[in-house]
């Protein structure tokens, strides 16, 4: 089933078209923010182990916005560096207390799968359902509020592998819903990699992912480590990428997801298979032209396929990563070059020389593979970058089957994109270019950049930044007067595809209801930009006049599904709005997490939005605040802007709310200490 767009349909009386601009409102870190250390080892991020196999592209990008942090009325958890289930109370004064609740076994991450992160979710005062991240669900006991913060768990849940094997499948735990006194819901998230081919740490892993429900009653005590229970799940759905976020409202589950979950098998979103097939055509043709009289291309060499279901039937094939003929990695002075042999060569029978500008080599044996034989075809290969030959050496390491060759670059030489350049007689469509392999500590580098774009610095003139043009592309093509506003809006008032851009995630906002015949999925044809999520301290379930942020034109619009009513079917309700809040995000470079803290006012939602920086690279990570405006004065609202990461603080790694005297205050956990923002509230 698909849900039309005009469920979220804006109110114009909540617009602010004459909105013109943001003023800034000073805040003084020693009044308005209170900075507390962690205690023990702190906390990190830093959790994936580094094996043989290579996390896909939707798995690293779902741990990057993972919040490692849960609060509940005026207490938060988390899980630190050492594995202890760490919790703290914020009193009056907005000074935290913390203490040490229990402690998980240390995931250890195999060949076969990895762990994932830890999660401690709030269902009650006194009970936390914590995921250990290597498949095991511990129930947690607290004091009640005003009893001092102990606690210590009572029970153990493993989920059993997909595949049916003894070992617990990781997973990551996302929701939760009370159905009774002591019985709950919750939906649980696991990767299913593919047997088909494996990974490794040259290739990511095929994954798809099922999204789980289970029930536990949190009133029983089993033998937790000695003795564990079965988690049995309820109804499972597959999909193709992890959820982005998800919470019980209305009867089921609130899931927004890039790809939607199913009962039925899991369809890959299908690539533009008409380009391919008439490139792979154009290819044939030229060799074939290449054909003496009277010639043909050899049997195994078969004509192309076309757009249909024949190619189809060949995409998990196309999607293998290829065999290359050789690697290669470099630091800032050298390269590194290893070509492996086939096992037996003897030495005379390899012909290698380096030259300022060439690698010429030369193998003669009859046992060479495909990808080296192609590679030979050609004995002489120009580098990147002129080298220090005389420096360079190269070894055969017989008992291996390998040549190593060590190239030393020229002092003040930069990072080489590339090993080898073509020469200029190369077929493009025979000459394929090897990729770079990184070691474990670059590839984390990696992932700890991918949300850390370079700043402008202080020396650097005021005119476009090389990363403003694509993010701002969108926003400075709306000109929303007339008849542009009904385009907009898509013809009918509600968000449409042309409205989805670079600023937000961009998601499917599905609905899952739970029916007597199982779970029922819900999803809209087309996308959502997320800007921002909600932040509470009220419990597992959404709590009413509640809802996500919404990016429409340059606006950012607060829905939430309508109380009583089918969120897959029934409008939802439009709260309130931020103005130009996609305009404001898109210049924020280095953003992390954006959430959101709610207040009705007079039916009206007034919406704080705070957008946190990682603050993991140098310098310090700033929150920006953004107010709604006022009714007395529509055109201009506050903002402010206030160091919260970075430096001794550590990384950002999550953000939440709790209460303190009536006020729903906003805390931010980073690496080594504890953020309470007690100026900025809804």
């Amino acid at each position: 089933m698909s849900r039309p767009a005009e469920l979220l349909a804006p109110n114009r009386a909540l617009m602010f078209p004459r909105f013109e601009t943001y003023r800034l409102q000073s805040l003084d870190p020693d009044e308005d923010l209170g900075v507390h250390p962690l205690p023990g080892a702190g906390a990190t991020q830093s959790r994936v182990g580094h094996n043989s196999q290579q996390l896909s592209f939707k798995e690293v990008r779902s741990r990057i916005s993972w919040d490692h942090l849960d609060t509940l009325d005026n207490r938060g958890v988390y899980v630190d560096a050492e594995w202890n289930v760490v919790g703290f109370e914020v009193d009056d004064k907005f000074e935290p207390t913390f203490s040490t609740l229990a402690s998980l076994p240390v995931p250890i991450s195999s060949s076969s799968q990895q762990a994932e992160y830890p999660r401690a979710l709030p269902l009650s005062p006194t009970t936390w359902a914590v995921s250990s991240g290597s498949g095991s669900l511990y129930i947690l006991k607290v004091s009640a509020p005003g009893e001092g913060l102990t606690g210590r768990f009572i029970a153990r849940y493993d989920l059993p592998a997909a595949d049916g094997s003894s070992s617990a499948s990781p997973f990551l735990l996302y929701a939760a819903h009370k159905e009774g006194d002591d019985a709950y819901r919750l939906l649980l998230c696991r990767p299913v990699v593919s047997t088909e081919a494996e990974a490794s740490k040259y290739r990511p892993r095929k994954t798809v992912f099922d999204l789980i429900e289970v029930d536990v009653l949190t009133n029983i005590e089993n033998g937790i480590d000695d003795e564990p229970q079965t988690l049995s799940p309820s109804w499972s759905l597959r999909g193709n990428d992890l959820p982005y976020w998800a919470s019980w409202a209305e009867g089921g589950w609130l899931v927004a997801s890039e790809d939607p979950f199913s009962d039925g098998p899991v369809v890959r979103t299908p690539r533009p298979r008409e380009q391919e097939g008439a490139k792979a055509a154009r290819q044939h043709e030229a060799r074939v032209s290449k054909l003496g009289l009277g010639a043909q291309l050899p049997d195994d060499v078969e004509a192309p396929l076309g757009a249909g279901a024949e190619a189809d039937d060949e995409e998990e094939e196309e999607e293998d990563a290829k065999v290359f003929p050789f690697s290669w990695t470099q630091n800032e002075t050298s390269v590194t070059i290893k070509i492996p042999v086939p096992g037996g060569t003897p030495r005379r029978d390899i012909a290698l020389s380096i030259a300022p500008e060439y690698l010429d080599i030369k193998i003669t044996s009859a046992s060479l593979s495909p990808a080296l034989f192609t590679f030979l075809e050609r004995s002489r290969h120009s580098f990147w970058s002129e080298i220090d030959a005389d420096e360079s050496t190269w070894t055969y390491h017989s008992a291996i089957g390998e040549i190593e060759i060590e190239l030393q670059k020229l002092e003040g030489d930069a990072r080489w994109p590339s090993i080898f350049v073509p020469a200029d007689d190369d077929d493009d469509a025979e000459v394929e270019d090897v990729p770079e392999t990184f070691g474990a500590s670059t590839l984390a580098a990696i992932r700890d950049s991918f949300n850390n774009v370079k700043t402008r610095s202080a020396d650097e003139p005021q005119g476009n930044h090389p990363a403003l043009p694509g993010l701002l592309r969108e926003e400075l093509d709306y000109d929303l007067e007339d008849d542009d506003y009904e385009e907009a809006q898509g013809g009918g008032g509600a968000i449409s595809e042309t409205n989805s851009g670079t600023v937000g995630r961009s998601v499917l906002l599905g609905h899952v209801k739970i029916t007597l015949d199982g779970p029922q999925a819900t999803w809209p044809r087309q996308p959502s930009s997320i800007l921002s999520l909600p932040v509470t301290s009220a419990g597992p379930d959404l709590p009413a006049d509640t809802g996500v942020i919404v990016k429409f034109a340059v606006d950012g619009l607060l829905f939430a599904p309508e109380a009583g009513s089918d969120p897959s079917r029934a409008p939802w309700i439009h709260l309130g709005t931020n103005p130009a809040l996609g305009f404001v995000l898109s210049s924020k470079r280095d953003l992390r997490l954006v959430r959101h803290l709610t207040r009705m006012d007079s039916g009206v939602a007034k919406t704080v939005v705070l957008g946190f920086e990682s603050g993991s690279g140098n310098g310090q990570g700033n929150a920006y605040i953004y107010y709604p405006p006022s009714a007395d004065l529509p055109t201009s609202a506050r903002q402010g802007v206030i160091g919260v990461s970075g430096s001794d603080r550590g990384g950002l790694l999550g953000v939440g709310s709790v209460d303190v005297g009536g006020r729903n205050v906003a805390v931010a956990l980073c690496e080594r200490a504890l953020v309470v923002l007690k100026g900025v509230e809804a």
